[in-house]
């Protein structure tokens, strides 16, 4: 079973953890539905995910 179907992705490009996070990874890679989340130039947000 693959989970991250079930993970909504996330297309903030200016969260400084971005390149480290699932979530901006699967909006990059074409993910239909996603969302911004609270991230910003000095911190994540509350809804990372380390990539694998």
């Amino acid at each position: 079973m693959d989970n991250n179907k079930n993970l909504l992705a996330c297309n903030n490009e200016k969260c400084i953890k971005n390149k480290e996070c699932l979530r901006y990874e699967l909006f990059i890679k074409g993910a239909k539905e996603f969302s911004t989340n609270g991230g910003n130039a000095q911190k994540g947000c509350g809804k990372f995910v380390f990539k694998k």
